[in-house]
């Protein structure tokens, strides 16, 4: 259970770095490249779809470690870093200027990854007394 659980918080990590690198990555690719304009890169269902990947995932790894340690600040940071992609995704993505997009999704991936990482940390073995 250990292993599955430290492999979905790896996993999450992943995931939110793609979001990053995404983010930071593609305008700069899009004026090399601007065929990649009307791509699936720029549709919201890819936004969406990275979400929909991100919040079971990172709701399965804390299920998971809340059996290992019961560290209130990993919950915070996760929930906080899910938050703030959901405004990021749902609202500022129709209803603010393209750089508050940007901004909700580099901070609410970079405080889930933080999240998950410490969660990672505090589920190695011997690692559990110190998570209080």
């Amino acid at each position: 259970m250990l292993r599955l659980q430290q492999w979905i918080d790896s996993c999450a990590v992943a995931i939110s770095a793609l979001c990053a690198v995404h983010c930071l990555a593609l305008p700069i690719v899009m004026i090399i490249f601007p065929l990649l304009a009307s791509s699936v890169l720029m549709d919201e269902f890819f936004h969406q779809m990275l979400l929909w990947v991100i919040l079971p995932t990172s709701i399965v790894a804390i299920a998971l470690a809340r059996r290992s340690h019961p560290d209130r600040l990993v919950l915070v940071l996760v929930g906080a870093g899910m938050a703030i992609l959901i405004l990021g995704a749902l609202w500022a993505h129709d209803h603010a200027d393209p750089w508050v997009d940007k901004l909700l999704a580099l901070l609410g991936g970079a405080t889930l990854a933080l999240g998950h990482l410490r969660n990672f940390r505090l589920c190695r073995p011997g690692k559990h007394a110190q998570s209080a």
